[in-house]
């Protein structure tokens, strides 16, 4: 198990950041004592005086806690109150949640909402309670949720946690849980979870997963938060390598996904230097915004097969679900290619439920033998529940063999599920 080297590594940054890291603590503590303009004392005096009524800091208590009595508050308003909850509030809550029966949908949620509140001020307390969760799924989230919180307020208190905590760990939940460190970190100070990433060990497959992935979502949580400038030049001061193309790869996807437009002009900017795989995250990002302009860009640009096959593939995916006639006629454009069928089948799916007629046409122009026979055979069963008449006014005119006009008339309607993440 190598997990140690890359607790060692987390050790040996930790220590060789402690100074610089506690001496912005400091010159943060000290200005926060300097006094404002107009006043005869400082902040730190201030903030010293307890101006809280009690009333009003009973009153989170109260809504939060009336969630228990009959479902008389809904579930988002009580999670609404918990950043009000003192440590003690919060607690208490967490013994009823507990308190809870497992069979109630709501617990679950409850009780990771209140270990994140608990994380602000006792996160090592968060964490144990969240090892008594009973289901090693939730558990796991809530922890992962745990060490963000913990990890945004003080990273390198976590971080020597982790060195310690997560040797006993499956490989999987030491991944997770360290990952989410520095997805943490990043939200204060991604520069400095960067460079911490970066000393991380890659010796093993496992270890330069951990690495890349850490990397790749301090480079998101960065570029959304926005600084990509800041990112863009991280990146290319690495050194050449597989760190730095699968990083230069998400910069890109990142990119994309906020400004595809200023994403293609860096891709072209980049010259023999741009990949593929950099392409293709453009192009994937780009078709959820404005598959038109995507498919624009592809026509221009030189692609693999393999990858030309992936791009259209994702620009139809997105672009039918907007406009069946515009995409059809951007691929009625394209040169007859095996490249093209993954992207002439997503067209298909789609046509089967609105117009298995036209749908039939775009089956049979699919280059790869079984995926066409496939797809006619899916499209076929769609016509033939929708209109069946006019499905076997179609056998009758072709010109198909016997074997094939049996496939066709035994065919059943495809399974369209709705996709994931999609309305």
């Amino acid at each position: 198990m190598k997990l140690p080297k890359i607790l060692l590594g987390l050790a040996v940054w930790s220590a060789s950041i402690a100074t610089a890291y506690y001496m912005g603590l400091q010159v943060t503590s000290e200005s926060s004592t300097v006094e404002a303009p107009g006043s005869d004392r400082s902040v730190t005096n201030q903030t010293s005086i307890d101006f809280t009524d009690q009333s009003e800091s009973e009153a989170p208590l109260e809504v939060a806690t009336s969630f228990f009595d009959d479902s008389k508050l809904n579930l988002e308003d009580a999670i609404g109150e918990f950043d009000r909850l003192t440590e003690e509030q919060t607690r208490d809550l967490l013994a009823q949640a507990f308190a809870l029966p497992e069979t109630d949908f709501r617990r679950s949620r409850f009780i990771r909402e209140l270990l994140v509140q608990l994380a602000e001020t006792a996160p090592e307390d968060a964490l144990a309670m969240a090892a008594g969760i009973e289901s090693l799924r939730e558990s796991e989230e809530a922890r992962i949720s745990i060490l963000e919180v913990w990890a945004e307020n003080d990273p390198l208190a976590t971080l020597e946690w982790a060195r310690l905590a997560l040797v006993s760990e499956p490989l999987r939940a030491q991944r997770s849980q360290l990952v989410a460190i520095y997805e943490g970190y990043a939200k204060n100070n991604p520069q400095a979870a960067f460079a911490a990433a970066l000393q991380l060990p890659n010796e093993s497959s496992f270890e330069q997963r951990i690495k890349s992935r850490a990397l790749e979502e301090i480079l998101e949580e960065q570029i959304s938060s926005g600084g990509l400038l800041e990112a863009k030049i991280q990146v290319e001061l690495l050194e050449e390598g597989p760190i730095k193309s699968a990083l230069l790869n998400e910069l890109v996807d990142e990119w994309a996904s906020h400004d595809p437009v200023g994403a293609a002009a860096y891709v072209e900017s980049l010259g023999e230097n741009a990949t593929d795989r950099m392409k293709t995250n453009l192009l994937s990002e780009w078709a959820e915004s404005d598959p038109a302009a995507a498919a624009a860009w592809l026509d221009n640009s030189d692609f693999e097969e393999n990858t030309l096959s992936q791009a259209s593939s994702a620009i139809i995916r997105e672009w039918t679900r907007y406009d069946m006639a515009a995409s059809a006629e951007w691929l009625n454009t394209q040169p007859a290619s095996p490249a093209l069928d993954r992207a002439v089948i997503s067209y298909t799916y789609q046509a089967a439920q609105e117009d298995p007629a036209n749908a039939i046409t775009w089956a049979e122009s699919i280059e790869n033998d079984s995926m066409r026979n496939r797809m006619m055979q899916h499209v076929a069963g769609n016509w033939k529940a929708e209109d069946p008449e006019a499905f076997q006014t179609y056998l009758d005119s072709s010109e198909f063999d016997e074997k094939q006009l049996e496939r066709l008339q035994n065919a059943q309607p495809i399974q369209m599920g709705r996709r994931r993440g999609r309305p």
